[in-house]
């Protein structure tokens, strides 16, 4: 018997909203207040969300809040688009920076630590983390991605960069190891909104499957897909599927279009990048198997295995 109706109700909507906005806000004023660092040096950057939060895709129990520092100011560039003509042109009208992503992250740390005490600031792989526990100033964890601008050139006219045609994203290096970390959050929000109204639905329930499984289903098996994962899976799913307006409908079409999709054709949400393969910042098709996989053997026994979970939760 399938999954009811009423629990996908229950799936289907956003978490919590308020502690997040208001985290978002006091780390936005720690980085850019009068005396922050950041603004003694007087270079151009920005701050804004990044992630399911950004994006309306959290759900209820979605715990951190992914925050975005960048330097625009400096960039890192990918040229190979740019004929050789174009190329020598950007290399005649553009120099090395005297303050990089580099100086910028130290920057960052010292104006969160400032404002949040050292004690509740930790540098970590890829983010800094502020922890809620440590601080009477938040509610929620916070990680801060300190960063540097990414451009790709499409072209490079004899206007320069006003008049060049750019795809924006960041980037930075890993606390350990040397595998550079590129992608581009802010175009991966566009394109959502781009996507039929139901998308960003449509992902809040399967991320909240994917939760139900893991701690309530009858079953000795776990979902280990993230939740970026789930979210550039969905957006591949055909408007015809997403535009279902009845939820249970809508999830039984969608882990039929994925049983039998051509993997390979599959794209991130901002298009800069296929979703599957061996960069750092594609996925696994096991992963993404397992989880369509678990989710099918959810809705087909929801009955007998969901009655049988109460047992023991």
């Amino acid at each position: 018997m399938p999954i009811p109706e009423s629990k996908f109700n229950d799936w289907h909507g956003t978490g919590a909203d308020k502690g997040s906005a208001d985290a978002r806000d006091k780390t936005r004023r720690a980085l850019m207040s009068e005396r922050s660092p950041l603004e003694q040096a007087d270079e151009d950057y920005e701050v804004y969300l990044q992630g399911s939060y950004a994006n309306t895709t959290h759900t209820r129990g979605s715990s951190d809040v992914d925050v975005v520092a960048k330097i625009t100011s400096a960039w890192r560039s990918d040229l190979e688009e740019l004929s050789e003509e174009e190329e020598g042109r950007y290399n005649e009208d553009h120099d090395d920076a005297d303050y990089d992503h580099r100086d910028f992250y130290d920057d960052v740390l010292t104006a969160l630590r400032t404002k949040f005490g050292r004690s509740a600031v930790t540098p970590g792989n890829k983010a800094i983390t502020i922890n809620k526990e440590k601080t009477s100033l938040l509610d929620v964890d916070v990680d801060v991605v300190a960063c540097g601008e990414y451009r790709v050139y499409r072209t490079y006219p004899g206007g320069g960069d006003d008049d060049a045609k750019i795809d924006k994203g960041m980037h930075f290096m890993p606390q350990n190891g040397n595998d550079r970390v590129v992608n581009f959050p802010k175009i991966h929000r566009e394109n959502g909104r781009e996507m039929h109204s139901n998308y960003k639905e449509t992902v809040r329930i399967f991320k909240n499957a994917r939760y139900y499984y893991n701690n309530h289903f009858d079953t000795f098996w776990t979902i280990d897909a993230h939740s970026y994962g789930i979210e550039c899976l969905i957006y591949n799913v055909p408007e015809s599927v997403l535009k279902r307006t009845r939820r249970s409908d809508r999830f039984d079409e969608t882990l039929s279009y994925l049983e039998s999709a051509d993997f390979s054709t599959f794209d991130q949400v901002s298009e800069m990048e296929a979703l599957f393969g061996d960069n750092n910042t594609q996925w696994s098709t096991d992963e993404a198997d397992e989880l369509i996989t678990r989710l099918r053997e959810m809705w087909d026994d929801w009955y007998s295995k969901q009655k049988n979970a109460q047992l023991f939760h």
